[in-house]
């Protein structure tokens, strides 16, 4: 047992380091993007582009049934059985029902195109919409080659096509065509290059690693039980892509493109909390879908992936809540410091939301994928609800505010079904150490953050401060593990001195 969870804690480090690395750079390069385009195009414009990419990534969401999230469940339990027929089988039917879906989805938005500029009052979504449809075939394919990436446990491929290739091309593209006049359509282009790149050389990638792609014999599976796993989280995932979806359309209908560009930047900021719990969950699943019937063992990771999370997110959540107009004008130009309540609302929602760990990814990985559609069922309505009532009244702060008590109410919701299920629960009295290690930093940002000025030099410094400030009570109140200590020996091995430590650990 204590080889077998040492080396599940390895591998949660190690491949969710290589994810988190890769979600930081392909962060950078997507505020790029956006940094770029808020300069390039105008807010109505940018706006523009925002809802049309809503209104086809939800579309996209449906058509192809969310087919992908099958992927990282049956593919992790045929390779561990050698069963690479299966697997094989599972691989091609998962790509021959999304593809086809999505393109039949991308047809039928083509002949709508000017219902829905009219729905939105907006005749440029129909221009734009001719071109855009690719999106949905292309992100289809996207998405079944990252979750196919997660099955194999080969985060390297993940990162490249995700968080370097997508991103870059479509930043460059984006900036060679809006540099020559194509304005909004620039931006349609850039998006549309970088997901042919990442699709492209995806498919490379899976074919050289998976040898058994190559050489296996495609045998027979239960398509019942790929359906029973499925279509849950088809409706799930359809559902839950309203999630990203519905606040723009709400502002957009409420208020107008303007504010939707408003709420694009403020939600993408915030997105920032997520960075550690998205670096996790794409292995988490897997392991949990292998090591289903050993409820101690599954205890043990769930307790140490949401600490982890906490760690790096409270950092993260302290300085953007101390300094929204900061980071807003930096990133965006100071026509998007009205964002800046919104900005908090949604940071906080976040990061009560990663406090409960990947509970997500713990019940698909356990297989119940009803209560994934239960819990997104909830996440929507209290959203939508929340938004019909606080849009009209608090225009996109209400729409803040709507997103982060819906994030907040459902991942409560799945820690309670995890409990009932399994009597496991993420929270321990160790995790406790590490919130109240929060408080000295928030003072000391506080005063970083009121010493004055919207600069560069506080951008860097107040970070920093918040950083170094909460790793020291840290090590105060004892907040890391002997897994910690475990894995920090391993890294200065490899090093060749105690450098992490000495860092986390007093002498």
């Amino acid at each position: 047992m204590g080889n077998k969870n040492s080396k599940g804690i390895v591998t949660l480090a190690t491949q969710g380091s290589i994810t988190f690395f890769g979600n930081i750079v392909g962060k950078a390069l997507g505020f790029a993007f956006v940094a770029i385009a808020t300069r390039l195009v105008t807010p109505s414009e940018y706006g523009i582009f925002t809802l049309g990419l809503s209104i086809l990534m939800f579309v996209q969401g449906f058509v192809s049934l969310n087919i992908y999230r099958s992927v990282d469940y049956f593919i992790p339990q045929y390779l561990s059985d050698s069963h690479y027929g299966q697997a094989k089988k599972t691989l091609q039917n998962v790509f021959t029902i999304g593809v086809v879906g999505s393109a039949l989805g991308a047809v039928g938005i083509f002949f709508l195109r000017e219902q829905l500029a009219t729905l939105f009052n907006e005749p440029q979504i129909a221009l734009i919409i001719p071109l855009f449809v690719l999106l949905i075939p292309l992100q289809t394919a996207f998405k079944i080659l990252i979750s196919s990436f997660n099955s194999l446990k080969k985060m390297k491929y993940r990162v490249v096509i995700r968080d370097f290739l997508n991103p870059l091309v479509r930043t460059l593209g984006a900036i060679v065509l809006v540099s020559t006049g194509a304005g909004l359509f620039g931006l349609v282009g850039g998006y549309l290059l970088g997901l042919v790149a990442a699709v492209a050389c995806g498919i490379a990638f899976l074919i050289y690693e998976a040898d058994w792609i190559r050489h296996a014999k495609s045998n027979p599976i239960s398509n019942r039980a790929l359906l029973s796993y499925s279509l849950p989280l088809v409706l799930a995932g359809v559902i839950y892509s309203l999630v990203g979806q519905i606040d723009y359309f709400l502002i957009g209908y409420f208020l107008g493109s303007a504010e939707v560009g408003h709420y694009r930047v403020a939600y993408l900021l915030a997105g920032n909390l997520l960075i550690v719990l998205g670096s996790l969950t794409p292995i988490f699943k897997p392991i949990v879908s292998e090591n289903k019937r050993d409820t101690s063992l599954l205890e043990n990771r769930y307790q140490l992936a949401t600490r982890w999370i906490t760690i790096f997110s409270l950092p993260v959540a302290i300085t953007l809540v101390l300094a929204p107009e900061l980071y807003l004008s930096l990133l965006f130009t100071d026509t998007y410091v009205v964002a800046s309540s919104t900005l908090v609302a949604l940071v906080v929602g976040y990061l009560l939301n990663s406090a409960f760990g990947p509970e997500g990814m713990m019940l698909e990985g356990l297989g119940h994928t009803r209560l994934t559609l239960f819990n997104t069922l909830v996440l929507v309505t209290v959203n939508f609800g929340l938004d019909i009532l606080l849009v009209p009244r608090f225009g996109i702060v209400g729409a803040g505010i709507a997103t982060g008590s819906a994030l907040t109410i459902a991942g409560f919701f799945g820690v309670i079904e995890i409990y009932l299920l399994r009597a496991i629960i993420p929270f321990s009295t160790r995790l406790l150490r590490v919130w109240l290690a929060a408080a000295p930093s928030f003072v000391v940002g506080w005063f970083v953050a009121s010493s004055g000025g919207k600069n560069i030099l506080i951008g860097v410094v107040l970070p920093l401060s918040i950083a170094s400030s909460y790793l020291l009570a840290l090590r105060f109140t004892r907040g890391f593990s002997d897994e910690d200590r475990e894995l920090a020996s391993r890294i200065d091995d490899r090093i060749g001195y105690p450098i992490v430590h000495f860092l986390l650990f007093p002498s």
